[in-house]
């Protein structure tokens, strides 16, 4: 009897996955690497990085600028009064016009330091940009497999609507021979109905996550897609040590990165210490009698006097404790990381007990006492309700199952994050 019963319910089944395989056939599959290879290359959150990145670089160049030269021109050791040296000197005048070139030459230890100092920069953006991608690797997994374990889900709800509608069926057929209840009829419909409401919710949150994946790839919302429903079975390896860990993590770059920066901003206040050098040229052309003159002079600062020192020495000053936080911030950093490593790998050793607990023990005795109790209900020696109620306790199951593999994967992409692999 039991096989007879089973016979058009898996028809059934049959006929549905030929209506729903060709519509599915046309949407592309996009697995998991595709996806963080489209996040990888059109988020825009990640290309605002590389602009920023040219933007330092492009500022390089102007690290070797020098001062603009300075031009003059005007009258010098000229009288006001020429009237009585025109007289004197038969009607010639005295003075000079002068035209004066000025250019100062930069310290090239001075543009070494600034050179340095600016093309350090674009590895910072470079570094933010990885960690930036890290961020949103970590969510385009978290939605991938949360999309596949509420298609899981649904599938699960599916089978389980189809199994009432079979009961339903059965119920009706008997109740005009008083082998059932009215109420149970009622109670399995309301079943169905809930069924509905539960699909609805789950296919909502379905396109939730649908649309958050095509946003981080910077896609139509609402363009269609199948993923991969296959889930890996990899997990955590060993803890790595900190040298390992320093080198994995993008945020331990930027501050190593950002470091670097403040050292080599320390040497470029440290090289305002040095001199700089100008020369000056004056070419005088003289007035009446007076012979044309030229003056060549030499100039060079003297930032070591005590009066112009004060600034840049307090400048370094200032800039060696802002690394030494740094230094500190890096510290706390790997610390805190390397907690939050241990606090999930305790995580996940326990959501892969309570998994193997589902799959050794919970789901498989549901599963035969949902079996055994419709085989009573099919001999007479079982009510509907209790039918009912067996296949509703290993239909909770099953979502709660799904629930804890979607809680193992979402500790194992946290985990993932943590280590930027």
């Amino acid at each position: 009897m039991l096989n007879l019963l089973k016979t058009p319910f898996l028809i059934l089944i049959g006929l549905l996955g030929l209506v729903v395989l060709p519509a599915r056939a046309q949407q592309p599959r996009l697995p998991l690497d595709s996806v963080l290879r489209n996040v990888r290359q059109a988020n825009p959150a990640l290309r605002q990085y590389d602009a920023r990145a040219r933007a330092k670089d492009a500022a390089v160049a102007g690290a070797s600028t020098w001062e603009p030269p300075k031009i003059s021109a005007g009258y010098w050791m000229t009288p006001y009064n020429q009237r009585p040296i025109k007289e004197m000197n038969n009607g010639q005048g005295m003075g000079m016009q002068m035209v004066s070139v000025e250019q100062m030459l930069p310290n090239p230890a001075k543009q070494r330091a600034k050179r340095d100092y600016l093309a350090s920069q674009a590895a910072v953006e470079q570094a933010d940009q990885a960690a930036s991608f890290n961020e949103l690797r970590a969510r385009a997994r978290t939605l991938y497999y949360g999309r596949v374990v509420l298609e899981k889900k649904l599938k699960v709800l599916d089978e389980s609507s189809e199994l009432l509608d079979f009961l339903l069926k059965i119920a009706q057929a008997r109740y005009p021979y008083n082998q059932t209840t009215l109420a149970s009829i009622y109670q399995v419909q309301a079943r169905v109905a809930q069924h509905g409401n539960d699909h609805a919710r789950l296919y909502g949150q379905l396109r939730q996550h649908t649309i958050g994946l095509n946003t981080l790839m910077a896609r139509d919302p609402e363009a269609e897609f199948a993923v991969d429903t296959l889930l890996p079975t990899s997990f955590a390896g060993p803890y790595p040590d900190t040298t390992a860990l320093a080198a994995r993590r993008s945020d331990v770059r930027r501050l190593d990165r950002s470091l670097a920066v403040v050292r080599l901003s320390q040497q470029v206040e440290a090289s305002r210490r040095r001199p700089d050098f100008g020369v000056r040229y004056d070419h005088m052309n003289g007035i009446g009698n007076t012979p044309n003159q030229f003056s060549v002079m030499g100039m060079v600062t003297l930032p070591f006097a005590p009066w112009s020192a004060r600034e840049y020495k307090a400048n370094t000053a200032a800039l060696g404790f802002e690394a030494q936080a740094v230094q500190q911030q890096r510290a706390s950093l790997l610390n805190d990381a390397a907690g939050r490593i241990s606090t999930l790998q305790s995580d996940l050793r326990v959501q892969r007990e309570q998994l193997l607990n589902y799959e050794q023990g919970v789901l498989p005795a549901l599963h035969k006492t949902y079996q055994v109790t419709l085989l009573a209900y099919q001999q007479n020696t079982a009510q509907l309700p209790a039918v009912v109620e067996a296949l509703d306790a290993w239909l909770m199951a099953r979502l709660q199952y799904l629930d804890t593999q979607y809680e193992l994967m979402t500790l194992h992409v946290r985990y993932d994050q943590e280590l930027e692999q």
